[in-house]
């Protein structure tokens, strides 16, 4: 199986915003938990963009990913890691369904990688 092209990573990351999106306009009262981990990985997919952009490859699982976002997009480290963190939470603990603080947290920390990270226009 042929890697992922930084331009699938690109509209993998627009596409993940387009069910966000949906969900947020046909669910705005709940299901919370999956707007957060669209919001994850939606910014899981920008990450993978720039890292095959500046080193060709993306990588291969979320710790080796982890360890690339400290040493080479240092500038996203803490909202990247405080996305992934919240996507776990959101798929693995209750409270998240309904809890509205954690969709707009996800969406506050998506926005700065997105600023940090623009894709091409």
């Amino acid at each position: 199986m042929t890697a992922p092209t930084a331009e699938w990573y690109l509209k993998q990351s627009e596409y993940n915003r387009g069910i966000y999106e949906w969900l947020q306009a046909t669910r705005p009262e709940d299901a919370h938990d999956w707007k957060v981990n669209v919001r994850f990985y939606s910014g899981l997919h920008r990450i993978n963009y720039e890292l095959v952009m500046r080193t060709g490859r993306a990588p291969e699982n979320h710790s080796e990913r982890n360890q690339q976002v400290r040493r080479k997009l240092p500038q996203v480290c803490k909202d990247y890691r405080n996305l992934y963190a919240m996507s776990i939470r959101a798929r693995y603990r209750e409270g998240y369904r309904y809890s509205d603080d954690h969709r707009r947290a996800a969406d506050e920390k998506l926005r700065r990688i997105e600023d940090e990270l623009p894709f091409p226009q």
